[in-house]
């Protein structure tokens, strides 16, 4: 009787009203409410996901495919790169696009996966090996037509195919994956688009209620099963767009992965995104789009987001040429500039396109909208600090994160470490035992590691999270005592971080390597084993894996090996002054020579190849 005297209450309150009296949140937000893909959202709202599917987010991520190419590929389409002396070219067999990595001693060819990019600026590329997803070493830059390196590939630091694609990334150029827990980059499923859910939160409690016939007329009410943006709070629209278009040092909340933002929330509930800050500093980077935004008066001045010019359900490319600027003339009908008229192009003064600071061979429009002219574009002066840019407020703990991250990251400047210091500085150690360990880590000051851990006794490192964070600090506790010579105890932290984070393949690789030292060969080789098993393609694990067989004697299986390895990287230096050793044991001088000439190839100053040649040829 008490529930139905409430249930008329509640229908009479919003009967009289008019609307939805307002909740605490949507039911959404929930982690009990389950995603549905956006294949089930289009059985009601077919016209939207057509239009949606079109868009630089619904063609954010999918196979490999020629349709889903904006590159026309053929003989003529080469990479050289000119600090590594390795060559790429990708060519189509059939519907399957192949990278070809050559030299004149040298050829790997590897499948291409999946493509990322919707071409507005760029297609990237992707492997996959039994789960581990790598970045591939070619970009093709659609503005310029161009086929080169990756952003950060270049100028020598060419990593081929090893750039790991963690959750951070994959979680903002697609929609949630499915990530391996205990792992940073082996995922068990990756859906092809940025979706629905993204921008709507979760869809299972929507559709459940449709289904059951649960309706809202939402021309009076809001639907609180579904978060509809344009519903939200001008400031709650703004952070799910900031949760992507918002690139810099992120820094997670306690206890949170980048699976928890939910569109309804509050993004630093879940992370705050720090950037640095110099002075006379008008540089900016792709993903800069709510920063910088953030810094125009149109934003101060007015309750515009990002919606108000933008339409995430149709394509930007299908617009009219003035369809921008019409947005503009319907805030500036007053504007003093007699040259503006409705059809004047108002963003190509006020926001000027500029090539961003991070990804070569595009230009993207800067969303600070202001009146510019070329005095403001200066190269950046003295560095002022990291700055929150969602959070006006971030404790001592996470900006030491911050700088912790920025050094690791981004800059290798010693006085991040030194400000980050300072702010650890000023809470006990128990509270921090995490953060000392990784910024002692990274000033290789191992002594102070272990005094941390003997000052905070049994510190509880036995959480598996989708950061991996206890595996990373007992992996760098491991790493102290290692480097310290104190073999056991090395072998006692290698080993926690593996049982947390199993696949995460270094931590294995240290712990075998700690079991080497300690001679025990079949051990180590069992653990090199199983990594292979698990991703066949590590060179360092087939290097280490022929040691240990060289070790027992076993020259067949070492010399195996050490060809596995170099057949993965012609050019991996360890493999190639093992393999030399093996030969000088063999009395094979010419092979000798011939190994220690690629380590001085790619270090002409490489002290024990120099020395081992010098007494060759003396």
């Amino acid at each position: 009787m008490r529930l139905g005297a409430l249930y008329i209450l509640f229908f009479f309150i919003i009967s009289c009203s008019g609307r939805v009296e307002p909740v605490k949140d949507y039911l959404n937000l929930h982690d009990s409410v389950s995603y549905v893909g956006k294949e089930t959202c289009m059985q009601c709202h077919y016209d939207i996901y057509e239009s949606y599917i079109e868009t630089g987010m619904g063609q954010s991520y999918d196979k490999s495919s020629q349709e889903k190419s904006s590159a026309n590929f053929d003989e003529n389409s080469i990479i050289n790169d000119i600090h590594s002396g390795l060559t790429y070219h990708p060519f189509w067999k059939n519907d399957t696009l192949f990278l070809k990595e050559f030299n004149s001693y040298h050829h790997r060819i590897e499948n291409v996966d999946y493509i990322i990019g919707s071409g507005h600026h760029t297609n990237s590329h992707l492997w996959e090996e039994n789960g581990y997803l790598h970045q591939m070493p070619f970009t093709y830059y659609t503005q310029e037509g161009k086929l080169d390196l990756p952003p950060g590939y270049e100028n020598g630091n060419n990593t081929r195919f090893s750039r790991k694609i963690g959750l951070e990334c994959m979680s903002c150029h697609n929609a949630y994956p499915k990530i391996v827990l205990g792992s940073e980059n082996k995922y068990e499923y990756i859906p092809d688009g940025i979706d629905c859910e993204r921008c709507h939160g979760a869809g299972g409690e929507h559709v459940k209620r449709m289904i059951s016939g649960e309706l809202v007329d939402t021309s009076k009410y809001i639907d609180y099963s579904i978060v509809n943006p344009a519903k939200l709070p001008v400031e709650k629209q703004f952070q799910i767009c900031m949760r992507c278009h918002l690139q810099g040092n992120t820094v997670l909340a306690e206890g949170k992965s980048f699976y928890d933002f939910k569109p309804g929330m509050d993004l630093n509930e879940v992370m705050t995104v720090f950037t640095a800050r110099y002075e006379d500093d008008e540089t900016f980077i792709m993903a800069s789009h709510a920063d910088r935004l953030q810094q125009s008066l149109c934003f101060k001045n007015s309750e515009m987001s990002c919606i108000t010019c933008h339409d995430p359900h149709h394509s930007v490319r299908k617009k009219t040429q003035n369809y921008f600027s019409k947005k503009c003339f319907s805030c500036h009908d007053t504007c003093d500039d007699k040259k503006n008229t409705i059809n004047s192009d108002c963003i190509s003064c006020h926001m000027p396109e500029s090539s961003s600071s991070d990804i070569p061979h595009v230009t993207i429009h800067d969303h600070k909208i202001a009146v510019h002219n070329q005095d403001s574009i200066s190269k950046k002066g003295t560095f002022l600090g990291l700055f929150s840019v969602n959070n006006e407020q971030p404790n001592d703990k996470m900006m030491a994160k911050a700088y912790i991250n920025q050094y690791e990251k981004f800059s290798a400047d010693s006085y991040l470490l030194d400000s980050a210091s300072s702010f650890l500085a000023k809470l006990k150690v128990e509270e921090v035992f995490q953060e000392l360990i990784h910024l002692n880590f990274l000033k290789s000051n191992y002594t102070s590691i272990i005094n941390t851990v003997y000052a905070v006794e049994d510190y509880p490192l036995n959480k598996m999270t989708y950061d991996n964070q206890h595996a990373w600090t007992a992996y760098r506790i491991g790493a102290a005592f290692s480097e310290t010579n104190q073999l056991k105890e090395a072998e006692t932290y290698y080993q926690k971080a593996v049982s947390l984070a199993p696949y995460v393949l270094d931590f294995r690789m240290k712990l075998a390597s700690v079991f080497s030292a300690q001679r025990e060969h079949d051990a180590a080789i069992l653990q090199y084993e199983w990594i292979l098993n698990e991703f066949p393609k590590m060179e360092s694990a087939w290097c280490n894996l022929g040691f240990s067989y060289l070790q027992k004697g076993d020259l067949k299986k070492a010399h195996e090996c050490y060809n596995q390895s170099l057949e993965l990287n012609p050019k991996h230096i360890q493999t190639l002054l093992n393999k030399a050793a093996l030969n000088l044991l063999l009395n094979e001088k010419e092979k000798v020579v011939l190994y220690l000439e690629r380590v001085l190839e790619v270090y002409p100053n490489h002290p024990k190849a120099q020395t081992l040649l010098k007494e060759i040829n003396g």
